[in-house]
């Protein structure tokens, strides 16, 4: 039996790419609520949400990693669209925000000596993790609030 310590990530696809946030960052993960817009807000600022008496800002990292949206484009066996998008309720800090993301797709656990750094320096994008064609970018979720990190 292995020791080595092990982290849990949320795999999501954004696009057609697929990024993983650690799973301790995450509180909940939810359907798309109502959003209130924000006036002469960020683009890649959606709105505002309130959750269990907070007001959360939410952030569509679509938007914010420049990729077109695949949500909605798998369809149920009677040919209906699959709702698949998501809001995440993620930690920052001491603040919460909603990261809209096109889907959930599964919780891995990896050694942590399986985690490297971005090859590149590139603003949204802590590490990366696995190996040849199934590499996972780590997203920083940090950035995805920050107006002039990307």
């Amino acid at each position: 039996m292995s020791t080595e310590a092990l982290v849990q990530l949320c795999v999501v696809r954004i696009g057609r790419e697929s990024y993983a946030l650690d799973l301790k960052r995450i509180d909940e993960i939810l359907p798309v609520p109502g959003l209130t817009p924000l006036p002469r807000a960020p683009k890649f600022l959606e709105g505002v949400v309130r959750l269990r008496g907070d007001v959360l800002p939410v952030v569509d990292a679509r938007k914010r990693l420049q990729v077109e949206s695949t949500a909605g484009q798998a369809v149920t066996p009677s040919g209906k669209p699959r709702r698949t998008e998501r809001m995440m309720v993620c930690r920052v800090g001491r603040r919460r925000i909603g990261v809209l993301v096109d889907a959930v797709t599964s919780v891995r656990r990896v050694p942590k000596t399986a985690l490297r750094p971005a090859p590149l320096a590139t603003p949204h994008v802590l590490g990366v993790t696995g190996e040849g064609d199934a590499v996972t970018l780590l997203l920083d979720v940090k950035a995805l609030l920050t107006e002039d990190a990307g």
